[in-house]
C-alpha cells in the first residue's frame, strides 16, 4: 500500500494534488487489475485529534496497511493528514470553519453530545459522510480520536464505521494497557472498523454471523464482537497474532468487495 505523510501545516491544497497524483494511479491499476470497480478503489485519508500519541499513530496505520494487504487492494493509498487544519479554517470572527478541521468535527461532536464528556460520534459520522467535497473527490475516512465516544443506545462504542464510506475509532478504551498491547489492540480495532468500511460483513452472508451492534463474524477473527473493553478485545487480539487476522469466510468477503 502506499502512504503519503504529511506535516500537520500542510493545508487541503496538498490533499487534492496528492489525489491528481492519485488519478494517474488508478487509470495503471486499471488496467493492470481489470473488472475492478473504479468505486472500491478510491484513497483512504487518515486524521487524527491533535493527542494520538505516536504509538497509537503507527498502530492504525500498520492496522489500515494490513489489512488493505490481505485484501489484495494495492490500489488503494493512504494519505496520511495528521491533526489536520486547512489555512482557512478559522472564520473572520475566529470560530471554526464547517468541515475544514479536525477540530471542527471534534467541537461538533462535543456541542451535541447529552454524556458529559464523551463525544457523540453518530454527529461526527454524519458530517464525515456528507463532506461537501465527497462527491468530486471520493474517499475512504478513518478518523481517530482519543476521547472517549457513545453512539445513540450505547453507553460507549470504540468505532462508528459506514460501509464504503469510513470510520470513527477512539483509543480511549485501551489507555489503561501496557504499549505492547494497546499498540496491537488499537491495530486490531482499526482492521476491524476498516473491515466494516470494505463490507464486511456482507448481506449475503448467513452463516457464522450474529447480530450485536451489527453483524460480526462468530468465527476465530478480528469481525467478531467485542463487547467487554479491554478483555474482548485482548482477547481478539491475542487470536489474531496466533491465527491471523480474518476467518476464510471474512478473507474472502474482503476480497470480493474489491472485485
Amino acid at each position: 500500500m502506499m502512504t503519503f505523510s504529511r506535516r500537520q501545516s500542510k493545508t487541503s491544497r496538498y490533499v487534492l494534488e496528492q489525489m491528481k497524483i492519485y488519478k494517474v494511479l488508478i487509470i495503471v491499476d486499471n488496467i493492470i487489475c481489470r473488472g475492478r470497480k473504479m468505486k472500491t478503489i478510491k484513497p483512504l485519508l487518515l486524521m487524527n485529534d491533535d493527542k494520538l500519541s505516536g504509538l497509537e499513530k503507527r498502530a492504525v496505520l500498520n492496522g489500515a496497511n494490513e489489512l488493505l494487504r490481505i485484501a489484495g487492494a494495492n490500489g488503494i493509498a493512504i494519505l496520511d493528514m495528521g491533526a489536520w487544519k486547512d489555512r482557512t479554517y478559522l472564520k473572520s470572527d475566529n470560530t471554526l470553519r464547517e468541515y475544514c478541521s479536525v477540530d471542527w468535527y471534534m467541537q461538533e461532536g462535543r456541542r451535541s453530545s447529552q454524556k458529559g464528556d464523551q463525544i457523540n460520534a453518530d454527529v461526527i459520522s454524519h458530517h464525515l459522510t456528507f463532506e461537501p467535497w465527497r462527491e468530486t473527490k471520493d474517499h475512504y475516512d478513518l478518523m481517530t480520536i482519543t476521547s472517549d465516544m457513545y453512539s445513540r443506545g450505547t453507553n460507549f462504542v470504540i468505532g462508528l464505521a459506514h460501509k464504503g464510506i469510513g470510520t470513527l475509532i477512539s483509543t480511549f478504551r485501551f489507555r489503561g494497557l501496557n504499549d505492547y498491547s494497546k499498540y496491537e489492540c488499537i491495530k486490531t480495532e482499526t482492521m476491524h472498523e476498516l473491515g466494516h468500511v470494505f463490507g464486511l460483513l456482507p448481506e449475503y452472508r448467513t452463516q457464522d454471523v450474529e447480530d450485536s451492534l451489527g453483524k460480526h463474524c462468530t468465527n476465530l477473527c478480528i469481525m467478531r464482537q467485542g463487547i467487554k473493553l479491554p478483555d474482548d478485545w485482548v482477547r481478539m487480539t491475542n487470536d489474531r497474532l496466533i491465527y491471523g487476522a480474518l476467518c476464510n469466510d471474512c478473507r474472502a468477503d474482503l476480497r470480493n468487495f474489491f472485485l
